[in-house]
């Protein structure tokens, strides 16, 4: 009769375990869909920067080319999207109030 009811009290403790052991990696997995969709919203904006930048150079230096503009031309625009994406850094930079150094 003993070894029945240890039988039947280490069934039930397992049991027990178990279903505890699935509540908490419920509750993880949760807190893991919920701290990746913060993830994904925080990198929208930086991925839509990103995506405007393409974009402007695809207009600037890709649609010249393919149109047969002249070799000057299309790196005179690629110049000039370089100096107007560098001067958007440090005018980023400038009105944030930032030091160099």
């Amino acid at each position: 009769m003993f070894i029945q009811d240890l039988r039947d009290i280490l069934i039930s403790v397992y049991l027990v375990a178990g279903i505890l052991l699935t509540l908490v990696l419920i509750v993880g997995v949760a807190v893991l869909i919920f701290a990746l969709r913060g993830l994904i919203r925080a990198a929208r904006r930086p991925l839509d920067n990103l995506g405007e930048v393409t974009d402007a150079a695809v207009e600037h230096i890709a649609k010249p080319l393919r149109d047969g503009v002249s070799m000057g031309s299309v790196l005179g625009g690629g110049a000039g999207f370089l100096t107007g994406f560098a001067n958007g850094f440090y005018g980023r930079f400038r009105n944030r109030g930032g030091k160099k150094g």
